[in-house]
Order: C-alpha cells, then sequence, then structure tokens
C-alpha cells in the first residue's frame, strides 16, 4: 500500500511539474509600448531645439530611437528600478485595468526621463506620454 501510495504521488508530482508553465526570461511586449507621437528632429530652430507636444520645444535627439528606448525599458523593468536612478522603482504590469495602465506609463516616462543618466534623459513632452497618462487617470475606477 505504502508503495502505491508514494507511486501515485511521484507520478502526480511529475505531471504537475510536466504541466507548470514555464517561465522565460523575456522582455516586455512592445505592443504595450505606445509610439512616441512625435519624431526626433521634427523643425529645429538652429539652436538644438526642435518640436514638441503642443509647439514645446524639445532637444532634437528626443525622443530617443524606439530600439533603444525599448532596450531601456526592459533594462528597468527587469532591475525592478530605473538602472541610471536606483532610487525609483519600476514595474510594467500587463492587465489592462486603470492601476496596470497608470504603472506602465510611469515606468515609460521614467524610462523616457532617466535614459541617459539620473535626470538626463528627454521631457515627457517629447512623446505623447503624458497625454497618455492624463487620459488613463481620468478612468473610472
Amino acid at each position: 500500500m505504502k508503495f502505491s501510495t508514494v507511486l501515485l504521488f511521484a507520478a502526480a508530482t511529475f505531471a504537475s511539474v510536466q504541466a507548470a508553465p514555464t517561465i522565460q526570461a523575456r522582455g516586455v511586449d512592445p505592443a504595450l509600448v505606445p509610439d512616441f507621437g512625435v519624431v526626433a528632429g521634427t523643425n529645429p530652430d538652429g539652436h538644438g531645439n526642435c518640436q514638441g507636444v503642443n509647439g514645446i520645444a524639445i532637444p532634437c535627439s528626443c525622443p530617443p530611437p524606439r530600439d533603444q528606448f525599448i532596450a531601456s525599458l526592459n533594462a528597468n523593468v527587469a532591475a525592478g528600478r530605473a538602472v541610471n536612478n536606483p532610487s525609483v522603482g519600476v514595474s510594467f504590469p500587463t492587465g489592462s485595468s486603470k492601476a496596470d495602465q497608470q504603472a506602465r506609463i510611469v515606468a515609460l516616462l521614467v524610462t523616457l526621463q532617466n535614459i541617459h543618466g539620473p535626470g538626463v534623459g528627454c521631457p515627457a513632452v517629447s512623446t505623447v506620454y503624458g497625454q497618455l497618462q492624463q487620459q488613463i487617470n481620468a478612468l473610472p475606477n
């Protein structure tokens, strides 16, 4: 009896381990990263400034190339903090709740504003992320 119980337990354990989902080290789903809505180098003024959201002056190098931004976002999410500004926590939930969307937009803005160092990056107005944040915040709970 003991042998059959142990055998049954071992078989059940093996089956449950085989059925368990595997956890893979993957980056952020790029589909959850909205387009910047601004193109770097738009309407340069000859003094290093270009046009961001609502015509506000931004550095002409902003926003960064999308692949560079996503790589930085992936590093931040994997670390659970802004790699270039470690005091700032970062999460990137994939759900559709208001809280999940708010956390994602904060992660995007933190990454954008700290992409080259603590506070050394692109301003929020170099993307439409600030506007998206306002829209998300206005959603019902």
